[in-house]
């Protein structure tokens, strides 16, 4: 596979039962209230030159306070693709919520890649207001703030590419600095839209998950996706079951586990 286009995956590792109406900003019909169960991914783009992991997912003990399903770790399940930890260079953080930065430790010499927002919130004064805190884990931001002062994280204000074929746009809405990231594969670009859309229905539907930190950016995070998108781009949400039922796995021993995206 030449430099510049990749393979795309996503890993698996817990589920939670919910239902519908925790996923959706405003009053729902009550008619829709059923079982939405939600799951929870880290994603692999690799190509012949670059193995960029976006995410690195919550810890075991994290699930078991947060009544999560914790099914495996997601950095040791990326032995299943010939991937080790140690030799990631790039990791790409798309929010410093729980369950996305709880692992960054495993990674001993990737540089973390992030919206400068993103950062400068965590660290600012309205990181400690009950309805934000309770969507970090402390340590997961202290240690990425330690990170930081060994100069370990690439810091983005918009629009960037990370590597050729690995671009990452900063769209805010969900959270203070969220960003998106579009990788360049064979078969077009894949849009991984982490929370910009944590389910199909929210960027189909146009009903934004209601965890929010600026709604107006929500709806423009969707209309950002749909302007970098053509005909043969394939969106990946960041938390709907259906990922793994749209995608097949790139082998039958990793069934449920890992599917290839493209």
């Amino acid at each position: 596979m030449s430099e510049g286009v990749y393979e795309v995956f996503a890993i698996k590792y817990a589920a939670r039962e919910a239902r519908a109406s925790e996923h959706f900003y405003g009053r729902s019909d009550p008619h829709e209230d059923g079982s939405m169960p939600m799951d929870y991914f880290i994603w692999v783009a690799k190509s012949n030159t670059h193995t960029v992991v976006i995410d690195a997912g919550f810890t075991e003990a994290v699930a078991a306070r947060r009544k999560r399903d914790f099914l495996r770790c997601p950095i040791e399940t990326l032995g299943s693709l010939d991937i080790k930890a140690e030799d990631v260079k790039h990791v790409i953080v798309t929010h410093m919520h729980y369950d996305h930065i709880g692992n960054l430790e495993k990674f001993p010499d990737a540089q973390f890649i992030l919206q400068e927002a993103e950062m400068m919130f965590w660290a600012g004064k309205n990181a400690s207001r009950k309805e934000f805190r309770k969507l970090v884990e402390a340590e997961d931001v202290l240690h990425l703030v330690k990170e930081n002062l060994e100069g370990r994280v690439d810091f983005v204000s918009g629009i960037k590419e990370i590597v050729p074929g690995i671009t990452v746009y900063g769209t805010g809405g969900h959270s203070a600095g969220l960003q998106f990231v579009k990788v360049q594969t064979v078969e077009g670009n894949v849009i991984l839209m982490s929370d910009v859309s944590h389910f199909y229905a929210n960027f189909e539907q146009e009903r934004p998950y209601p965890i929010i930190h600026d709604l107006s950016k929500m709806y423009e995070a969707f209309d950002l996706v749909r302007s970098v998108s053509d005909e043969a781009t394939i969106r990946v949400p960041g938390h709907d079951p259906k990922v793994m039922e749209r995608f097949p796995a790139p082998s039958p021993e990793l069934e449920g586990i890992i599917v290839r995206i493209s």
